[in-house]
């Protein structure tokens, strides 16, 4: 027995571990894993399509009937700068050579869109337990939209001030982000 349940009942789960969403690397079947074995589980679905979000969603439900956090990145949104990328490119090359990966092939570029109407249309059908942000909140007309259809929010801060303007924004949780010097003193 956890001395203290305010996660757990917040979140209506076993033991107080949240799976990282890892948007692009996780998988369905580990995100139902750690729910399956008491923990919330996480579908990093930034940049996802709604389509692909409700497909995600099924095949967590058919794996196990525990609660999910969706997760979402709510940055500001900018233009992509090409030349800035080549110019990172560029400067790795020395590192890509000394470990004789190829140095020539660019990658390209990995767009995340914001959440934004369309993931809070699909977050308002899905209706999932746990609605998740990265990089802030988003705007407080799309943050009551998914708390009136029921999901509980939390968002991750990286400094003290931040997490408090999360938690004057409405998170129910806050996810203390951090090196262990900007950490300390930031939960009560």
């Amino acid at each position: 027995m956890w001395p203290d349940n305010k996660l757990n009942d917040l979140l209506s789960i076993e033991v107080p571990i949240i799976q990282a969403p890892m948007a692009g690397f996780a998988t369905v079947e580990l995100a139902a894993g750690v729910s399956e074995a008491g923990g919330l589980g996480s579908l990093g679905l930034s940049g996802a399509s709604p389509d692909d979000m409700r497909s995600e969603v099924r095949r967590f439900r058919a794996l196990v009937k525990k609660p999910i956090n969706m997760n979402f990145f709510c940055h500001k949104d900018t233009p992509f700068d090409t030349a800035r990328h080549s110019a990172w490119h560029e400067k790795l090359a020395p590192y890509r050579q000394e470990l004789g990966l190829n140095s020539d092939a660019m990658p390209p570029p990995v767009r995340r869109p914001p959440f934004g109407p369309e993931s809070c249309a699909a977050v308002e059908e899905i209706r999932p337990e746990v609605v998740s942000f990265h990089f802030g909140l988003p705007d407080a007309a799309l943050i009551a939209r998914v708390k009136a259809v029921g999901c509980k929010v939390l968002c991750s801060a990286t400094t003290v001030s931040e997490a408090r303007h999360l938690e004057a924004l409405g998170a129910d949780a806050i996810i203390a982000q951090g090196s262990r010097r900007v950490a300390t003193g930031a939960c009560s």
